[in-house]
């Protein structure tokens, strides 16, 4: 993109996020959202009110989710014809950008303050699918000891009950719990098989920990974690619901509090002869590389005489990888175990 000599660097690099989104990220997604956003990239009125977004906060992200929290919220507004889960009918055909950009204008106090003050906590369950190839490798190498798991970021802690899941990877049989409201689809690409269990791995402990947890009992705040999903998303949004149901059935433990000081104290606290696991997605990419650095040194400090594992969906290359760590006496071996999709839509097993 060249720079636009009407935008000051922060605009121009904001722009710059706008565009790689609608071309990486938007594309096979949500069309709606690409094509705003590419709009949106070269506007300086609207990027000025994604960029009050907090420090390592996704701006597109959260001024996208603004808007549609207050649509679901109830504003009558024509905006909604273009919204696929808000009409039975959306308007593909009309440019839905004046209206939006309107729309944007009128409610910018309300949006500002959205923006500036939510965080992107999109507790997307279908990650777990994802996850759940990586749980059964770890398990192979520990004979199918019990592990306790820590997740970083865990906002409502929905993903921690993702033993409660259904899989269905491809055309084959359901894995985990086939009686589940929750049922995890999950392509198959590349030549190379992900282990999946007959037995889903057991389970000692289970606990979250993020800066700002949701309550799963809070409407308001599932309210928000409904906004993050992209209009066109309906099973998505239908998926978050019932993983919402069952998390109030099963309520997970999330613990408030910064990981870099709270993770230690819990693998501390655990008992030396149980492995632990910590998982997490597109949460480290919200911070800065030193602070990545030392989330990873503490996990390797505090590995002397225990076995710690580290799973990790943080992309700084598109498509995703997912990362394991193995720490074990401060020493740390990395492995790439798969690519997949940020959604959970699709793993490429290495």
């Amino acid at each position: 993109m060249t720079r636009n000599p009407r935008f000051p660097p922060k605009l121009h690099k904001l722009a710059q996020d706008f565009l790689w989104n609608a071309d990486h990220v938007l594309a096979d997604s949500s069309p709606f959202y690409e094509k705003l956003a590419r709009q949106i990239a070269n506007d300086p009125v609207l990027l000025k009110l994604a960029a009050h977004a907090q420090p390592h906060q996704p701006p597109m992200n959260l001024l996208f989710g603004a808007v549609h929290y207050l649509l679901l919220r109830g504003l009558d507004d024509p905006l909604k014809n273009f919204f696929a889960d808000l009409t039975r009918k959306p308007d593909t055909q009309d440019d839905p950008y004046p209206i939006f950009r309107a729309f944007c204008l009128e409610h910018a106090d309300e949006i500002i303050s959205l923006v500036s003050t939510q965080r992107v906590q999109t507790n997307e369950v279908a990650r777990c699918a994802l996850f759940l190839p990586a749980f059964t490798f770890i398990s192979q190498q520990l004979d199918a000891d019990p592990f306790a798991m820590i997740e970083v970021g865990s906002s409502a802690g929905l993903n921690l009950n993702w033993d409660r899941f259904a899989y269905l990877y491809g055309a084959e049989k359901i894995y985990g719990v086939t009686s589940s409201v929750v049922l995890l689809e999950c392509g198959l690409r590349g030549d190379a098989r992900p282990p999946l269990p007959n037995e889903l791995p057991p389970i000692a402990s289970r606990v979250g920990i993020d800066l700002n947890p949701n309550d799963v009992f809070d409407d308001e705040a599932m309210l928000w974690l409904r906004a993050l999903v992209w209009p066109e998303q309906l099973e998505r949004a239908a998926r978050l619901q019932r993983a919402i149901a069952l998390a109030r059935e099963f309520p997970p433990k999330v613990l408030q509090g910064d990981a870099l000081k709270v993770a230690p104290q819990l693998i501390d606290e655990t008992p030396r002869g149980t492995p632990i696991v910590l998982f997490h997605s597109f949460v480290l990419n919200q911070v800065t590389e030193r602070t990545r650095a030392r989330y990873y040194d503490l996990l390797a400090e505090h590995s002397v005489g225990r076995k710690l594992f580290d799973v990790a969906i943080e992309p700084s290359t598109w498509p995703a990888p997912m990362i394991l760590t193995q720490f074990e006496n401060g020493a740390r071996i990395q492995k790439t175990l798969a690519n997949c999709d940020h959604h959970g839509r699709w793993l490429e097993w290495l």
